[in-house]
């Protein structure tokens, strides 16, 4: 142990239980604080490796407050709390804590917290510092390259997408004797895709005249301290600085984080990122940018100054395009996510993919295996939902021969498949607790130990973990394991819903339309404008994967003589499209005729699926899975459509 934990908490009985059972556990306690100023100065004079944190505490600062601080310094925290209101809880989490005790808790559950939050944050810290000194190398052969200022502030640009993110970047001198835009802005349309804003498109977008826009930028006072807005915050910059305000209102921008370099020369040149996520940039991206601007200030200076580059570490080598799989889409948040992806996917950190059902976090999982030193090994996916609670065990993990009966020869299981690749383990929230146990066995000692088996066999493999359940509800109702949960969680990507990236909608529908009429050979004259607005407009409950089903189905029933339309109703009865009010109330017998054709058409739909997956309803491929349904849904469904064998063929 020998680790000294800080105790925040202003409730002395609750403090002192805390001190009891750390001391017993051989932990050293750095000592007891009631306030955030108490807690600061302890922490200046003897700096904690772990800080137990409650939320309300004396003083006006809160627990919030201190773990703000605690992340620019990298010391992990916890937080203790008995609160239940939403939207603090919500504010704590987006301070990313390594973990979450909620009063009254037990000491063993404060001694996993603990070690869970140690083991993440060494394994945060480590790959933290992979990526930074790769930026740091990509940075050199940026600097030591013979291309020109303006390709190489945008490979700058690329190289710190992943760990600053934006949507629109200003670079230049901001003193008040620098020419109007010194630099180069860039707006991001797509991933490694961006335009260049000079000054005359900036003047087409605003419709301000050059020479206005010059005042502007004269008049708007410098950034000269690094620091990050959003919300009010960012408002408030706005009014006091007229080109923020013009860039905020132009490219729908509500956050910014600003990088000041200070030159040789003693002027500054700035980085200013943006985004259009009020939520985009935190302590730690802060953090960051001042641990970078020594290294960024040597580089802007060899390329605006012809300076001598800082010497290369490696050979300078052309930037490979990513290859992400089939995801299609441009909006923001998608973009978030493929940043985290090209973050993630060189470091062999273990992933835990979140979403809603459709939201395509297998397509996400094969995008970091692609993109990582392991792509040349097995991907092996294991829908955890699919297999029989009997079976996973000897399906992950093997078997020897006349483990159990049955057992006629030893079978090699799915970790042992996946030796030098990747595993994906999608659905792990329906995994059964005893299995639990032992998944958690493999995280922290990389072996596992076949059905029947006497001895444990090594293995080298890569986890990347997936569920549309909330893991943390889970947690709490006592079906998910808290140390599993927090050994899976080491870099979590939540995928948005397909509701939130409205803006995705139509590139996907042509995606899947062109798809589909390849594989049907059927011409495609596109899509009608009616269709696409139905397809704006609707909510999508089951997300890709739905959208997905509906294209096929338009492209199965096209003629081929006209642009598709739609030859179902989205809301199919069930739902009414996002804006629009539902339909008044009709006649009884309207009603009843109304039930009776979308009941065939239900059943039509259905059959199609069934013949599709040639009657299978359950696992990987079947018909549930394509029809976004629990498989006990569908053939619940079946049943009461009438729908017999007979008509399968």
């Amino acid at each position: 142990m020998n680790k000294k934990i800080l105790i925040v908490e202003d409730e002395f009985i609750v403090a002192n239980d805390l001190r009891l059972i750390l001391e017993s556990a051989g932990y050293k306690v750095a000592g007891i604080a009631d306030s955030v100023k108490q807690a600061r100065e302890i922490i200046d004079r003897d700096r904690p490796d772990i800080v137990l944190l409650d939320i309300y505490l004396k003083g006006k600062e809160t627990g919030i407050d201190l773990a703000r601080y605690l992340s620019s310094q990298n010391i992990a925290f916890i937080y203790l709390s008995a609160n239940s209101n939403q939207q603090v809880l919500e504010a704590a989490r987006a301070t990313q804590p390594y973990g979450f005790l909620v009063k009254p808790f037990r000491g063993k559950d404060v001694l996993v917290t603990l070690d869970i939050a140690r083991y993440r944050h060494e394994n945060s810290l480590e790959a933290s510092l992979r990526r930074e000194a790769l930026l740091d190398s990509q940075l050199a052969d940026i600097a030591a390259a013979t291309s020109d200022k303006q390709t190489k502030l945008l490979q700058i640009a690329q190289s710190l997408q992943s760990h600053l993110p934006f949507d629109f970047i200003t670079t230049g001198h901001t003193d008040e004797h620098a020419l109007p835009y010194s630099g180069v802005c860039f707006l991001r349309i797509g991933f490694d895709q961006y335009q260049s804003i000079t000054p005359q498109e900036l003047s087409t977008i605003t419709r301000i005249r050059t020479s206005e826009l010059e005042a502007l930028q004269r008049s708007s006072p410098a950034e000269t301290l690094s620091a990050h807005y959003s919300g009010a915050s960012f408002t408030a910059q706005c009014e006091s600085n007229g080109m923020k305000k013009l860039y905020a209102r132009s490219f729908h921008l509500v956050s910014n984080l600003v990088m000041p370099l200070l030159m040789p020369d003693g002027r500054i040149y700035s980085l200013s990122f943006y985004s259009r996520r009020a939520d985009a940039y935190q302590q730690e991206h802060l953090s960051l940018s001042i641990r970078l601007a020594p290294m960024l200030t040597r580089v802007i200076q060899a390329i605006t100054f012809n300076q001598p580059a800082p010497p290369a570490k490696h050979t300078v080598t052309p930037k490979p395009a990513k290859d992400f799989g089939g995801i299609v889409g441009n909006s923001h948040l998608l973009l978030g996510i493929l940043d985290l992806v090209s973050q993630v996917a060189p470091v062999d950190t273990s992933v835990l993919v979140l979403g809603e059902s459709g939201t395509g976090k297998e397509r996400i999982a094969q995008s970091i295996h692609d993109l990582s030193i392991r792509k040349k090994g097995p991907l092996v996916k294991v829908n955890c939902a699919a297999l029989p609670a009997n079976l996973i065990e000897s399906e992950l993990f093997g078997h020897e021969k006349g483990a159990f009966t049955g057992a006629t020869e030893k079978r090699i299981g799915k970790f042992e498949q996946a030796e030098g690749g990747t595993i994906f383990l999608d659905e792990i929230g329906e995994m059964p607790l005893e299995l639990q146990v032992k998944l958690l066995r493999v995280l922290q000692e990389k072996e596992i130990e076949r059905v029947g088996g006497k001895s444990t066999i090594k293995i080298n493999v890569r986890f990347i973990a997936a569920t549309n359940r909330n893991l943390e509800k889970e947690v709490a109702e006592g079906r998910f394991r808290l140390d599993l949960y927090y050994r899976l969680n080491v870099f979590p990507i939540t995928l948005p819903p397909l509701r939130e990236r409205k803006e995705d909608v139509k590139a996907l529908a042509q995606f899947f339309a062109e798809k589909f009429a390849l594989k049907f050979n059927k011409p495609y004259l596109g899509i009608s404008d009616k269709m696409m607005r139905e397809l704006e407009a609707w909510h999508w409950p089951g997300n890709i994967r739905e959208l997905e089903n509906v294209m096929e189905q338009s492209v199965i029933l096209c003629d081929g003589q006209q642009p598709l339309n739609l030859r179902r109703p989205l809301n199919n009865g069930m739902f009414s499209p996002t804006g629009q009010q539902p339909p008044a109330p009709a006649p009884l017998q309207t009603l009843n005729e109304v039930k009776k054709v979308q009941q065939e058409t239900e059943k039509a739909y259905i059959l199609s699926v069934l013949k599709k997956t040639n009657g299978r309803i359950r696992g990987n491929g079947g018909a549930a899975e394509l029809l976004n349904l629990k498989p006990t849904t569908l053939e619940s469904r079946i049943f009461k459509l009438g729908i017999r064998k007979e008509d399968l063929q």
